[in-house]
């Protein structure tokens, strides 16, 4: 494995790792004493700071460090979580995104580096007086850090799975289709041949072919939850942006999909997902004034159902209004006044 191998290997598995923390700083706000998972996100961040310290990213190294420090005083119990370090904690994690994205780029760690949030870091991790000396982030580097020779070296253990470049699996993909028509061939013509050896063949080629192509498809299949998780970290930010109190629940995570089209309901589900917590859902007073809980409630599923994956968002929200609806087309010349009036509400 070369130098770039290695540095490929660990954004990949940095990323990763991003995405897990992201879903878990969002659950770990709700569940402030939940050992488990604090030690997990501890454990994350402890990895991404050995790795880049190998790689000599000092950057990146410094974030990792002093996020490092301030939740090994929660897991010890010398101060608590609270709304104001969460969201402290996930900048640092976007910015250790950001610096990630830069070496992925052109191999250094960027030309913007956040100094601010460094110091609102350390800020939060030094009490007042605290003889610690100041985290400081190393000058950019010219050229990309010299990396180590070797890779560290891991156990067979951990070789239970293998990561493999889309591309080729797109390759086999095209080569498997090709397969199964040259299959369909052989079939059509052994069928209006008496031979029985040849007909053997064919239906021996046509069994293989079809677990072949069953295996093929299985390797493009990923669960939701790669999409899904994304959420309660968005729906976490627009809550408080928009002064409203939205509790996410998932069902079906584990529902898989093939690649693309996983790739393909991101956009889509953000958007529905945005207009959810914008439009939908009420601010506490007025879901109070309305007897509903403070707490507007968000659903994310998915499902079979007839031989097809469905994916359902509902919210328990005061929903669209028609008549701002009809108001908002009229208004932009998408429909006359007369005509929006003839519209059920189901049809605005």
């Amino acid at each position: 494995m070369n130098d770039s191998d290695i540095v490929q290997e660990f954004l990949v598995e940095s990323a990763e790792n991003l995405a897990r923390l992201d879903h878990e700083m969002v659950d770990l706000e709700r569940r402030p004493n939940d050992g488990e998972l604090l030690a997990s996100i501890f454990r994350t961040i402890h990895t991404i700071k050995g790795t880049c310290g190998f790689f000599g990213f000092q950057r990146l190294e410094a974030l990792a460090h002093i996020s490092e420090n301030i939740l090994n005083e929660l897991r010890n119990g010398t101060r608590e979580l609270d709304a104001s370090l969460a969201t402290l904690l996930l900048a640092a994690i976007d910015a250790i995104r950001k610096v990630l994205a830069a070496i992925e780029n052109d191999g250094t760690e960027g030309e913007v580096f956040e100094q601010s949030l460094l110091r609102e870091l350390e800020r939060a991790w030094k009490p007042s007086g605290s003889n610690q000396p100041p985290v400081t982030a190393a000058p950019v580097a010219s050229e990309p850090a010299a990396l180590p020779p070797t890779a560290p070296v891991r156990g067979q253990e951990a070789h239970a799975t293998l990561r493999v470049d889309v591309g080729l699996l797109d390759r086999l993909m095209n080569l498997v289709g090709e397969l199964v028509l040259t299959r369909n061939q052989v079939l059509q013509f052994s069928a209006s041949q008496d031979d029985v050896v040849l007909n053997g063949i064919a239906h021996r080629l046509n069994l293989i072919t079809a677990e072949l192509q069953e295996r093929v498809m299985k390797t493009r299949m990923q669960p939701v939850s790669r999409i899904f998780n994304q959420f309660p970290r968005v729906v976490r930010d627009l809550a408080a942006a928009l002064h409203k109190q939205i509790d996410l629940e998932i069902e079906g995570g584990e529902t898989e999909l093939d690649r693309t089209l996983v790739e393909a309901m991101k956009d889509p589900l953000t958007h529905i997902v945005r207009n959810s917590c914008d439009h939908g859902i009420e601010l506490p007073a007025d879901r109070l004034a309305s007897g509903k809980a403070a707490a507007g409630r968000l659903l994310l599923r998915a499902f079979h159902e007839g031989g097809q994956v469905n994916i359902e968002i509902a919210d328990d929200g005061a929903g669209i209004d028609p008549g701002r609806v009809r108001s908002k087309a009229i208004e932009r010349g998408l429909l006359g006044a007369e005509q929006a009036a003839r519209l059920s509400d189901a049809r605005r």
